[in-house]
């Protein structure tokens, strides 16, 4: 006999809710997307796979994927797939885009599937065991596939519109710190941004031109913080990557620029509703400047000793660490300015 203070419950019932009520069997799949903006909109692209005719009945096309194994988390599971289904690919695992079941179409086990999103960065796929071909697709082609997956069909609109608002929400999986800066697992931005007792990582870079002014962004309307406030630039590091990964690709998004980056010092930031360990890196980099529009409004080059000096408040309304960066970095920008100088 088992039991709780609340009810009791034999051995045989135990039993009989097993067989009427079958846990589901999880798995994850891997939906990899790049998006190309043209004049009018932004096109989303998804890489979908061909499977091995070995693996199914006939060569359908769909996501990669598989089951989650006793021993790993659905993000490990996913990062597993990527490298074993889509060999030669490098991407970033971003967020949850959808879970679903299987509806049925499986007669071995009732599933359910965990969507994760990996934004592409490099790279081509290989053939392998489980597919043997590739191709790029955005939603509506995928729809007139032949063989295609239904299921995956099913949650097309879905991925379309986490995609669109990919930047706007709480989902992306972090790395999650402990209280020395060590890594010890992934965890919800969301759950990072609430939470003062877990900890998770940033990079922020402090970029200065030859003149030796400040390169700020004015953050995206969109953003769940800090919306319309200039900044300097940085994000989260997120799961698969290493600090200087995220530095370097937070740069290419929010200023559209690579440029050779120094560390200067790591600094652990808490208040009431999170603690972040901040990797502050800072570089040089005249331009031209891009950027997604999704992030970042606008860029502007500020002289720093007039920021300093109060002179842009009026018209412009900075993020509060944007002066102490500026201050702490005081001997640097100096030193650009007296080069340039006569």
């Amino acid at each position: 006999m088992f039991e709780n203070p609340n009810y009791k419950i034999t051995e045989n019932d135990q039993l009989k809710e097993l067989t009427n009520r079958v846990p589901p069997i999880l798995n994850v799949d891997v939906i990899v997307y790049r998006t190309k903006p043209t004049n009018l909109y932004t096109e989303i692209q998804y890489l979908i796979g061909k499977r091995n005719p070995a693996k199914e009945s006939r060569p359908v096309w769909l996501f990669p994927g598989g089951r989650v194994k006793f021993n790993e988390t659905p993000q490990d599971a996913g990062n597993r797939l990527l490298e074993n289904e889509l060999p030669g690919v490098t991407a970033r695992l971003k967020k949850i885009a959808a879970v679903t079941s299987d509806k049925g179409f499986d007669h071995r086990a009732y599933g359910v599937t965990i969507y994760f999103l990996y934004e592409y960065q490099v790279g081509e796929p290989k053939s392998n065991d489980s597919f043997i071909d590739f191709a790029w697709h955005q939603s509506e082609d995928i729809r007139k596939l032949k063989d295609v997956f239904p299921i995956d069909v099913s949650i097309l609109n879905e991925l379309d519109s986490t995609v669109r608002t990919i930047n706007t929400s709480e989902d992306e999986i972090l790395v999650e710190m402990d209280k020395d800066n060590n890594e010890i697992g992934t965890i919800i931005k969301r759950e990072a941004h609430s939470n003062p007792n877990k900890f998770h990582r940033s990079a922020h870079m402090i970029i200065f031109n030859s003149k030796g002014e400040i390169i700020l962004q004015k953050r995206s309307l969109n953003k769940s913080t800090g919306a319309g406030k200039w900044d300097i630039h940085g994000g989260h590091q997120a799961a698969g990557q290493t600090i200087e990964q995220t530095a370097k690709h937070e740069l290419i998004e929010e200023l559209g620029i690579e440029t050779h980056l120094t560390f200067k010092e790591t600094r652990l930031f808490r208040d009431d509703k999170q603690s972040e360990w901040i990797h502050v890196f800072y570089g040089q980099h005249d331009g031209p400047y891009g950027y997604d529009k999704n992030e970042v409004d606008a860029i502007k080059a500020f002289d720093c000793q007039k920021l300093l000096e109060g002179k842009y408040d009026y018209d412009h309304d900075l993020i509060f660490h944007v002066k102490q960066y500026v201050q702490e970095f005081k001997p640097v920008w100096e030193n650009i300015v007296k080069k340039i100088k006569p």
